[in-house]
């Protein structure tokens, strides 16, 4: 484990900076930051391959540190052997998905952490993904008391200029529909890594495939979809990926962006035994406007306005 990943090191840190920090119960993971009354979750786990191109980690969190959190400010904090795969999640964000299902027979919620080429995912078992770039990193848990970086109103063409971006910066190509290109930010597109024709694919699968919101692609090889439900319901997106993964040979990758107030709602759906059946429900990420906007800055370290 580096030295940043190690939860002692980090308990001093935390001590220096904010006063006491003391453990909270019996639990041997759950920290009270007395000054700022926030408590901090610490999980572990080495990272291990799951191909040539993708990594994981695997942390098992408990149901009565969870319950302790609750209503709280607090924070888990996933670290690994590599410091710069340490996540520290807002328990706020997830807490409402944990009263949705029950945990394991040791009493655990089963939590898994992917690393690969598209991004990093958060994957809790039977509740769903998450894109978790924007809580990569551990500044955060020292500078509790400032003010969040503010996030702009950010239109459906803004949401997918951001993402498109982001993709670039990945080192894919993009696709967007056309009857959206003359909406897209300019500013922060480089318009020849955007497609103007998608791969070969049949009439029926290319009328359900050209309308998807944002898709990054390795040469013919999609990497990833991204719908936004801006003003839609989240179901319309979930079917289209279900027809996408149906007919697309290699589709691993859907994202959902709406808003926060959207997230039960995504988790309602998603559950359903129709995604359950055919393991969409493995395969599908949430993202708020705040995930995307985050995961931007924190890629090209630019504010968007």
């Amino acid at each position: 484990m580096s030295k940043g990943s190690n939860k002692s090191y980090l308990l001093q840190k935390l001590s220096k900076k904010y006063g006491e920090v003391k453990k909270v119960g019996k639990s041997l993971s759950l920290f009270m930051i007395s000054s700022i009354d926030t408590i901090v979750y610490f999980r572990y786990s080495k990272i291990t391959s799951v191909s040539a191109n993708v990594t994981k980690a695997f942390y098992g969190l408990r149901k009565e540190d969870l319950d302790v959190m609750k209503g709280k400010q607090s924070f888990i904090c996933l670290l690994t052997d590599d410091e710069d795969k340490n996540l520290l999640l807002p328990f706020r964000q997830f807490e409402s998905y944990f009263s949705y299902i029950k945990p394991s027979k040791d009493d655990q919620f089963k939590t898994m952490v992917f690393f690969n080429p598209q991004g990093t995912d958060l994957y809790f078992a039977n509740i769903g993904r998450f894109k978790a770039d924007s809580y990569l990193g551990l500044e955060k848990l020292f500078n509790v008391v400032q003010s969040q970086l503010p996030v702009p109103q950010l239109s459906h063409s803004q949401l997918q200029s951001l993402i498109g971006s982001i993709g670039i910066e990945k080192g894919f190509d993009i696709w967007f529909p056309k009857n959206d290109i003359l909406k897209i930010d300019k500013t922060i597109i480089n318009l020849s890594k955007v497609k103007n024709e998608l791969p070969n694919y049949p009439k029926n699968v290319e009328s359900i495939i050209s309308q998807i919101d944002v898709i990054w692609f390795e040469n013919t090889r999609p990497m990833a979809f991204y719908e936004i439900e801006y003003s839609t319901p989240i179901y319309s997106g979930l079917l289209r990926f279900n027809d996408v993964l149906l007919t697309v040979s290699g589709a691993d990758n859907f994202n959902i962006i709406a808003s926060s107030e959207k997230e039960n709602k995504f988790i309602k759906q998603i559950t359903r035994p129709t995604f359950n059946q055919n393991k969409l429900i493995n395969l599908v990420n949430f993202l708020n406007y705040s995930n995307v906007y985050h995961w931007y800055y924190n890629l090209t370290g630019k504010l968007y306005e």
